[in-house]
């Protein structure tokens, strides 16, 4: 085939990658080069490959006149993937990711799209390409995505960066972008061998072209001419091959070859035009305007054409191949000759046909996104609401995310309507999101300004310190708005909450926001958490009071008061953030009922649509109610889920965040089970990402030290501890939850320095007990009873007595098995057989491997035989592959579970099959009668 000349390695390396697709494996194609280099043929080649292949295939086109159109591309993939259907068939498409997708597209926009949205939006639109493959292999290609709109454009990287486990081949053709230019810039880095840069043809190849339907053999000097007139580009070489057949040229001819010097690509196209009737011209014209595809009567009535005089001009673009013959649409033959009619249109022409078309897409009642791309290119004043639509559109591109294209349209906004409220404002948040924030937080500052209503006023300060944490980072930030604190009017409290809000999230996770932040936020510990920015500053004033040690009692009322009784949760416009700071402190305070409650509120919300982020945040909070009651299976499972999904969520300081917390849990049931290889294993995979040292990082060293100790190594464990006790006193942070003391105490004593141990322990137990909780007191008593061997019994008596109501099950059983050791140490062996007994129960209800081998033994030692506390073949399973097996012994199937845990359906499959192997079954139904029902 002519169009596929020289193209065989690019084809090949398509049918390779449709290959591995269909095993499993997707892959990402990139196809770049200028144009007219024969992209879109490679692309139509890889669709008949995979039609050939059996595939699955949605496509889409970007286009240059629809990329202020947020999601735009990303609506053709959805749309094209529901259209062959109907009827009953269709409503179901539409009840699943398909129709989930389109809605959280329409939702970003009139959300105001913060991070936390657009996240959603993303992994929405990733499971149309996960179901789309589940029954089939799926190949996906997007022609012309230098012409995508941004939000669509961040999507093609969101996907390829998870391709990995989908049958999915993601093809996206593009002109040369320029490097760290934006997401097609990233999408082109991503695989070096995924990059398909054809190649100019060569002489051999142009012969060849020239030749096909001629009677003669192209003479040797014409296709050389041809070559170098055209630089090899095909469509070139077509568009001079045409013109040579228009002017009667003959390719054996010598003469032929001084013609084709004459003859530039642009030249071509020029001649071209000047062939056409003033009316064809019109329509060419109006055409490009509007974009690569058209309707042609819309095309028509902006170049003021009607009935013959219009089916006449269209008659003549589709002879003389400026659009395919396609009476109901105008689309180009290529992009070039679209192009070549935009440059020959002066700048006044242009502008009068970009106001026409919004003209008429107003009276159509177009939206208006669609009638602004053509407003910002149109003379002022085209429409009497021009301001407002313009507006409507920067903020529709806001919420899609592509603050460039909605700086711009605001900006236009505020030429057509220099004194509609509200609208400076926007635009200085569109240009800090942009990226260019100077300007957006002169423009935030003048708007507060002159804002007359404080709460308005109020958040646009707020927003123009995110300007000020960009250019000059968060503690230039913080103190800006402390700043703006002192100078609030007084009695204004109800406002001033928006810069409180806000000095408290930069204070959040960063040591350098930290000093000074419990004095600030100690002033709202009346508040009663009716209104969002409230509710924002009790969370973190809760997490404050966990940090600073204040009473178990204070946090959970404090937290109560924050998630007022769902109302935080429901917050998700605002982020998970203040949800999950405020829960995680009330379970670390004992409020398991309420963090339960949470938890379940949460998982609702998600199921209403979210992004492996929401889902995370969530895991994170389970795996910490899980360790706190002494459910090492469900901490690990939640664990191990949360860190499943980070592979499809976006990266940033809440998901290092997470990663540290979950992995730290991780480390410490690792050492409870015995298995310090994944323990080692859960800290590399965490290090190879190397997070910055931010608060919930630098509490991993809690997991180091205490597996250093595991492996009797006290200096490494205090070198660990004491970098951990550091860090919480920079952070301010003195609670007794992280155990640094009681580390550093066990560290000093196999070291030989008593009176350090001796010290820190004196220190834990007077934090413990104004903690007030059972668990620390106890664990603070337990290493008394160590240091002090004279008060031994005591102190551990009183530790069993405390845990017995509490829900810390597994501290109760290390109690208990260190009481039973006391008690046979002391010779008092009928009195140890009860503790060591019921501490190797708990040990096994809790799937604390290590400590149940040391209880068992222990009883042993006293000469009586043990219950057979052995696990079951369940037990062998990871807590990841539980997890799955459980929910497939419940009737899910691999795509609801995959749906559930926010992993891939191949990542659910992969842990079915290790299951089976390991419970001795064959497959899916025998699984409900070895694995309980989720």
């Amino acid at each position: 085939m002519t169009e596929t000349l020289e193209r065989e390695a690019e084809l090949e390396r398509i049918a390779t990658a449709l290959e591995d697709s269909a095993g499993g494996s997707g892959q990402l194609l990139v196809v770049e080069g200028p144009p007219g280099i024969g992209k879109s043929r490679l692309v139509e080649g890889a669709r008949d490959l995979a039609k050939a292949r059996g595939f699955a295939r949605i496509k889409a086109v970007g286009d240059e006149a629809e990329q202020a159109l947020p999601w735009g591309v990303m609506r053709q993939l959805v749309e094209r993937s529901i259209l062959r259907y109907s009827g009953e068939t269709r409503d179901a498409i539409l009840s699943g990711p398909a129709g989930n997708a389109l809605t959280a597209i329409d939702g970003a926009g009139e959300s105001g799209a913060d991070e936390a949205t657009i996240a959603r939006t993303l992994h929405a639109l990733w499971w149309v390409a996960a179901d789309l493959s589940a029954d089939r292999p799926l190949l996906i290609t997007v022609d012309d995505a230098h012409w995508a709109d941004l939000p669509s454009q961040r999507f093609l990287t969101y996907l390829a960066r998870r391709l990995e486990d989908l049958s999915v081949t993601l093809v996206v053709a593009t002109r040369p972008v320029v490097a760290g230019s934006g997401p097609l810039a990233e999408l082109s880095t991503l695989r070096a061998q995924a990059h398909l840069l054809p190649a100019p043809l060569s002489e051999e190849a142009i012969a060849t072209l020239a030749a096909n339907g001629h009677a003669v053999t192209p003479r040797p000097d014409v296709v050389r001419a041809l070559h170098v007139s055209s630089g090899g580009n095909p469509f070139y070489v077509g568009q001079l091959m045409a013109e040579l057949d228009r002017e009667g040229r003959k390719l054996d001819d010598r003469a032929t070859v001084d013609a084709i010097a004459g003859l530039a690509p642009r030249a071509i196209s020029r001649a071209l035009l000047m062939r056409l009737s003033p009316d064809a011209v019109r329509l060419a014209g109006a055409a490009a305007v509007l974009g690569w595809s058209s309707p042609a009567s819309l095309a028509a009535g902006v170049a003021g054409l009607e009935g013959a005089d219009a089916t006449e001009a269209m008659r003549e673009l589709h002879v003389g191949r400026v659009l395919s013959p396609d009476a109901a649409t105008c689309a180009f033959t290529h992009p070039v000759v679209r192009e070549s009619i935009l440059a020959d249109l002066d700048t006044g022409r242009r502008a009068e046909l970009h106001a026409e078309a919004a003209r008429r897409l107003r009276d159509a009642g177009a939206p208006a996104d669609r009638i602004a791309g053509h407003l910002a290119e149109a003379p002022p004043g085209v429409l009497p609401d021009a301001g407002a639509l313009l507006r409507a559109a920067g903020l529709e591109a806001l919420g899609g995310g592509d603050a460039p294209t909605a700086a711009r349209l605001l900006r236009r906004a505020l030429d057509e309507a220099p004194g509609t409220p509200g609208l400076q404002g926007e635009l200085g948040r569109a240009l800090v999101r942009a990226g260019v924030s100077g300007e957006g937080r002169a423009l935030l500052r003048e708007a507060a300004r002159n804002a007359t209503d404080l709460h308005e006023r109020a958040r646009l300060l707020a927003a123009a310190s995110d300007a000020t944490a960009a250019l000059d980072g968060p503690l230039a930030a913080a103190e800006e708005v402390r700043g703006l604190l002192a100078a609030w009017p007084e009695g204004e409290r109800a406002s001033r909450l928006v810069l409180d809000a806000r000095l408290a999230h930069l204070g959040a996770f960063h040591f350098e926001g930290s000093p000074g932040s419990g004095e600030h936020l100690a002033a709202f510990s009346d508040l009663e958490g009716r209104t969002v920015e409230e509710r924002a500053l009790l969370a973190m004033l809760t997490q404050r009071a966990l940090n600073d040690g204040r009473p178990a009692a204070e946090v959970v009322q404090l937290g109560r008061r924050a998630l007022a009784d769902g109302a935080l949760c429901a917050d998700r416009d605002v982020s998970l953030l203040p949800w999950g700071l405020a829960t995680f402190a009330v379970v670390n305070a004992d409020g398991i009922a309420e963090g339960e409650e949470e938890l379940r509120r949460g998982r609702a919300a998600l199921a209403a649509g979210g992004s492996p982020g929401d889902f995370s945040t969530i895991a994170t909070i389970a795996a910490n109610v899980a360790w706190r009651t002494g459910d090492l299976r469900r901490c690990e499972a939640e664990a191990a889920a949360c860190l499943d999904a980070e592979r499809l969520g976006e990266p940033g300081p809440m998901a290092d965040a997470r990663r540290a917390v979950v992995t730290r849990l991780l480390v410490l049931c690792a050492i409870e089970r015995g298995d310090l290889a994944a323990a080692d294993e859960a800290l590399a995979a965490h290090d190879a990402a190397d997070p910055p040292d931010t608060v919930p990082v630098a509490r991993l060293r809690e997991a180091r030290a205490a597996l250093a100790l595991t492996r009797d190594d006290p200096a490494l464990a205090r070198t660990h501890a004491t970098a951990l006790r550091e860090s919480e006193l920079r952070a301010g942070a003195v609670n007794a939850t992280v155990s640094w003391r009681v580390l550093l105490a066990l560290a000093a004593d196999r070291l030989g320095d008593d009176v350090e141990a001796r010290t820190l322990a004196d220190e834990q137990l007077a934090a413990a007990r104004r903690w007030g909780l059972a668990r620390e007191i106890a664990e603070a008593l337990m290493l008394q009873a160590r240091l002090h061997p004279d008060r031994r019994l005591a102190c551990l008596q009183e530790a069993v007595m405390l845990l017995e109501p509490s829900p810390a099950r597994l501290t109760l059983a290390h109690a208990l098995r260190r009481l039973g050791e006391a008690l046979r140490v002391e010779r008092r062996r009928t009195d140890a057989r009860a503790p060591l007994e019921r501490a190797a129960e708990l040990a096994t209800t809790c799937g604390a491997t290590e400590l149940q081998r040391q209880a068992v033994e222990a009883f042993a030692s006293l000469g009586h035989t043990p219950r057979k506390l052995m696990f079951s073949g369940v037990e062998a399973l990871t807590a990841s592959e539980r997890r799955v097996a459980e929910l497939a012994a419940g009737g899910l199937t691999n795509r609801d579970i995959a749906r559930e845990l926010y992993v891939t359906p191949k990542t659910v499959e992969n842990h079915l099959g290790r299951s089976y192997v390991k419970l001795g079954i064959s497959g899916r139904r025998e699984l409900r009668a070895v694995v309980a029902p989720a």
